[in-house]
């Protein structure tokens, strides 16, 4: 009777009865029936190399695999994954050669976004260049990490970006969008020695908006726990905590020479809870050029943060009228009472101007959310 009973399973999950495509192990079903209701969780173990960060799965599925990492590419170049979280590490990378390149598959057609997290994200440093008109630019020009697709304005990234972030927006109704495209240029440290050595640890998350489902979709919940995961259209970075900390792209602060890339222009978002009624702006560091003397204002800035509802602690001395712009040289703290969701703009799409190229330029700003507010 057992015997039959596995042939019946198989023969309705190969008939689409039964949707089973998110599931690897279907037999599984017969002896652990609640197991495609797990939600794959991170988790860590002791290795002779040091610690390493994976995923867990059901212990069917692992004794399947006869205990094979899942979803960990160390030191791998061309490497696809399909899981909810995986990890793309590099490093001692052979440079010079051909982009190393990773893909994401999206897991089913519910994923709607994928996060990036730089663990760890060190590539050489933007570089000061010249642009047609003659007016200097920074840009990546050794190392380039790019990412497709690019919906909202995720710019080249080079540099230190260690605990950064970025989210990937997908449309897969086009019926072309299948996965996401990370690729890696790098320049040949022979021919460059003064470089650094890159490295990066990648983790990937899959984030699920709600869809479609039949009635007999036994698939993980994962949209459950993802919703509030999820960032707002039009938003590259989104923090869900009450506080933490926004920098700029490639932002080093141990370094004395430094600055973004220039032609960027992207949106920040923040989580906003019941009771919050603002957001509060402290800058550790903050250098954001502008052509003002003594005074200025919103048309003086030539690289700022767009901040809705911006104002100033008035007990700071201030020589400047800025109202929804802030491009500081000097640290100040400002805040937001904005209504409606929380969020600013960078934007650094100005290069006709002189840059200081001995300046640290670019922002490490610790936020806060506001619950009382005037």
């Amino acid at each position: 009777m057992r015997f039959l009973l596995v042939v019946f399973l198989v023969e309705c999950a190969y008939g689409g009865f039964f949707d089973l495509t998110d599931v690897e192990d279907p037999l599984a079903l017969l002896w652990n029936p609640r197991q495609p209701e797990q939600r794959l969780t991170e988790c860590k173990a002791q290795t002779e190399s040091g610690i390493k960060y994976g995923v867990c799965t059901p212990y069917s599925n692992c004794l399947l695999s006869r205990g094979r990492p899942n979803g960990i590419f160390e030191n791998t170049c061309g490497k696809t994954s399909d899981t909810k979280v995986a990890y793309f590490e590099g490093s001692d990378v052979q440079t010079g050669a051909t982009p190393c390149t990773y893909t994401v598959k999206l897991k089913n057609t519910n994923i709607c976004q994928v996060r990036l997290d730089f663990v760890k994200f060190n590539l050489a440093p933007a570089t000061l260049t010249t642009t047609s008109t003659h007016t200097p630019s920074y840009k990546c020009i050794n190392d380039i990490l790019r990412i497709q697709p690019n919906h909202y304005n995720i710019p080249d990234l080079c540099g230190n970006n260690d605990k950064q972030h970025v989210y990937v927006h997908v449309n897969q109704s086009d019926g072309v969008t299948k996965g996401v495209h990370l690729d890696i240029t790098l320049a040949d440290r022979l021919l460059n020695r003064y470089l650094p050595s890159p490295s990066w640890k990648i983790k990937v998350t899959q984030l699920e908006c709600p869809g479609y489902r039949t009635g007999f979709d036994i698939t993980s919940n994962d949209y459950i726990q993802d919703f509030p995961l999820l960032a707002p259209s039009g938003a590259i970075q989104y923090f869900t905590e009450p506080s933490g900390y926004i920098k700029s792209f490639g932002f080093d602060g141990s370094v004395a020479r430094q600055s973004y890339t220039y032609g960027q222009k992207y949106a920040v978002a923040f989580q906003r809870g019941v009771k919050i009624c603002g957001i509060k702006f402290i800058p550790e560091q903050i250098y954001l050029p502008h052509d003002g003397i003594r005074y200025y204002g919103d048309e003086n800035c030539k690289h700022y943060l767009f901040v809705p509802d911006l104002s100033f602690d008035n007990s700071s001395p201030t020589v400047h009228n800025l109202k929804n712009r802030v491009c500081l040289t000097e640290v100040e703290e400002f805040r937001s009472y904005a209504p409606g969701p929380l969020f600013v703009h960078f934007n650094s799409m100005k290069s006709d101007f002189i840059t200081d190229e001995t300046l640290q330029q670019g922002f490490n700003i610790r936020y806060e959310l506001l619950n009382r507010c005037p």
